[in-house]
């Protein structure tokens, strides 16, 4: 039997591979991997595979981001190891049947965890185990009256906010929800960047045949839910935009749900072509916030319960009042402090925490570099590190070009010379303009502010 501890440690680093990793490869060859032990003596972390095909492919091409992840949330001083583990047999004996027919309450939810892994759906997520504070009740209260009556109120819903509060955690209890309240729906759920990919490979297999094209529509268009997390990045993608558009519009007539999620409101997705946006304010609209002290000391203890990790009051306390972020790194500070102290064979108090939480603070400020915010901005505006580094003025590429000069000024100390050297060769008169420029913005507009902090956390909570 697996223990529960490392279970949970596990899709903390899956959480956080997912974000980094190529999609094709996490959905490949992650599952069925799981963390097998921690020796604290050896600093060793095992993760075990289920056979020597899918071991060597994660050596040759996860492993830097599983080591990088696992360093984040376990210790940076653990070394990986991989290994396989073989499924034995399961013997069944024939007094171990139960009645042919029997149709009870497990059946139905076998049924419903089913239909979620072929829907894309992760049932783990329920809206028994979110956390519900000021923050969020609004969000909560329009998921669970969606997952009641699908299609029939708060349609379209567009939820959105800062990185690691709960909006995928929300929109997939949704999921699970109407699969065991309406058994018969169809739903697909999608990241933007999947839907976008499947778009590009529609257009460019279906060049002189529709009928990639058609099988797209139809995939689409034909079902009763429809969620998609993180639609911002179909933004500036014209052909995905189209597709989506008329998607959007085919289920909408037919009063099928939609569901979206983003980091930012619909007007503030740059590059979103108006008719999408109005279409998406066209519904409810909700935010998520950051969680308040009380409910950030929720979520903790119902970790520490579900974990079983034995972690005092005044430990938990100590890390809900110092990590503000998010709900990811919340959690992750929890299994981070818990594992040291075991570690380090001392027990857990607030003085102890605090002493962990600083250091792992400290390295992670040290690994943020030119490249993590250059990726994050670039990310963040739907453009490439090409345009932000290039000589284009338009004002698509010099915004955030203006934004990764203030940001790596700010965050890396870098000098102005520096930063014209990484961006492009600029000189050091057009990178102090730009960061005064960043500053001025910050100081009179408080949207842009928020902005500002929303890339923030984004750069941070990557690293």
């Amino acid at each position: 039997m697996k223990d529960t501890r490392l279970d949970e440690i596990w899709k903390s680093v899956k959480g956080e591979l997912e974000i980094v990793a190529n999609p094709s490869y996490f959905k490949a060859y992650i599952p069925g991997c799981y963390i097998k032990r921690i020796d604290e003596e050896d600093r060793v972390i095992e993760v075990t595979t289920s056979s020597e095909f899918q071991r060597n492919f994660i050596e040759e091409r996860l492993y830097g981001h599983i080591k990088d992840v696992c360093a984040k949330i376990i210790g940076p001083e653990f070394r990986l190891m991989f290994t396989v583990t073989k499924k034995e047999p399961t013997q069944i004996s024939v007094d171990d049947l139960g009645p042919l027919f029997k149709q009870d309450q497990n059946a139905s939810e076998e049924n419903a965890f089913s239909k979620a892994r072929e829907y894309g759906i992760n049932s783990q997520y329920s809206f028994s185990r979110f956390i519900v504070g000021n923050s969020n009740r609004l969000a909560y209260a329009v998921s669970t009256a969606i997952a009641d009556a699908p299609g029939k109120i708060y349609n379209p819903f567009f939820l959105y906010s800062s990185v690691g509060l709960g909006k995928t955690h929300l929109i997939q209890a949704i999921g699970n929800e109407i699969l065991k309240k309406h058994p018969d729906k169809v739903i697909i759920y999608k990241t933007g960047e999947e839907f976008l990919n499947e778009v590009i490979d529609a257009i460019q297999r279906g060049k002189g045949n529709s009928t990639k094209r058609t099988a797209l529509k139809k995939k689409y268009r034909n079902v009763d839910v429809l969620i998609i997390d993180d639609v911002h990045s179909i933004a500036g993608k014209d052909a995905t935009q189209e597709e989506f558009f008329h998607t959007f519009n085919t289920l909408y007539m037919n009063h099928k749900q939609i569901i979206l999620t983003s980091d930012r409101a619909p007007h503030e997705i740059r590059t979103l072509e108006e008719r999408l946006s109005s279409r998406f304010a066209s519904g409810m609209i909700a935010d998520i916030q950051k969680p308040d002290y009380e409910t950030r000391l929720a979520i903790l203890r119902s970790k520490n319960e579900e974990l079983k990790l034995n972690a005092p009051d005044d430990a938990m306390e100590y890390i809900a009042s110092a990590v503000e972020s998010n709900i990811r790194e919340l959690e992750a500070k929890l299994l981070q402090t818990v594992t040291t102290a075991k570690s380090q064979g001392k027990d857990l108090n607030k003085e102890l925490a605090s002493s962990i939480i600083g250091k792992i603070e400290k390295q992670k400020q040290s690994r943020i570099t030119h490249s993590s915010i250059i990726r994050g901005i670039a990310k963040y505006y739907g453009v490439t590190i090409k345009d932000i580094k290039g000589n284009r003025r338009l004002k698509t590429f010099v915004l955030p070009r203006q934004v990764c000069m203030y940001f790596i000024r700010e965050m890396t100390a870098s000098g102005f010379q520096v930063i014209g050297e990484f961006l492009g060769d600029r000189d050091h008169s057009t990178i102090v303009h730009g960061v005064e420029k960043i500053i001025n913005l910050i100081k009179s507009d408080l949207d842009f502010t928020k902005e500002i902090d929303q890339i923030k956390n984004n750069i941070l909570s990557s690293e």
